[in-house]
């Protein structure tokens, strides 16, 4: 199996993990802003969300040029975009079909793509460093999900 071939397979298993366990989740519970500084679940899936749409256009851009710039990430998104207003069933609907669509996309990645560059203006990053990264970082932000999640719990 390839390198792009297991990481394919590895966001479907990521997502079919996190529906089995998360997907009916209260649109009020999923809304709970525990502070200022934490983010509620919603918002939580609206920045892996943001980093699908971000990593989408990496992602296809690399297999047409050898270098891309392209910007970074802002956090602030999630309160531009008032995802917590959305409900939740639709918000994670959006997560996992976006995801389901950037595992194909890696999946039918051409070797020959893996070591072009991504430049955001500060760092430079191959294309195979942000597929094994992307999934690294929806890993961590899950299990922040995670522990929100029972946090929330706690307090109810």
């Amino acid at each position: 199996m390839t390198l792009t071939e297991k990481c394919s397979a590895e966001i479907i298993n990521i997502i079919e993990n996190h529906m089995e366990y998360y997907s009916n989740i209260s649109d009020e519970t999923a809304s709970v802003n525990l502070s200022e500084d934490k983010w509620s679940l919603k918002e939580i899936i609206g920045h892996l969300i943001d980093s699908a749409s971000n990593n989408h256009q990496r992602m296809v851009r690399l297999q047409t040029e050898k270098i891309i710039e392209f910007p970074g990430y802002h956090f602030s998104w999630n309160k531009i975009q008032k995802i917590n207003s959305m409900k939740y069933s639709d918000i994670l609907q959006l997560w996992k079909y976006y995801n389901i669509l950037l595992a194909h996309i890696i999946k039918n990645t051409s070797r020959e793509t893996l070591a072009n560059i991504w430049d955001n203006g500060q760092e430079k990053f191959t294309f195979e460093k942000i597929i094994t990264w992307y999934i690294s970082h929806m890993k961590d932000h899950l299990q922040l999900f995670k522990e929100r999640y029972a946090e929330i719990n706690t307090i109810k």
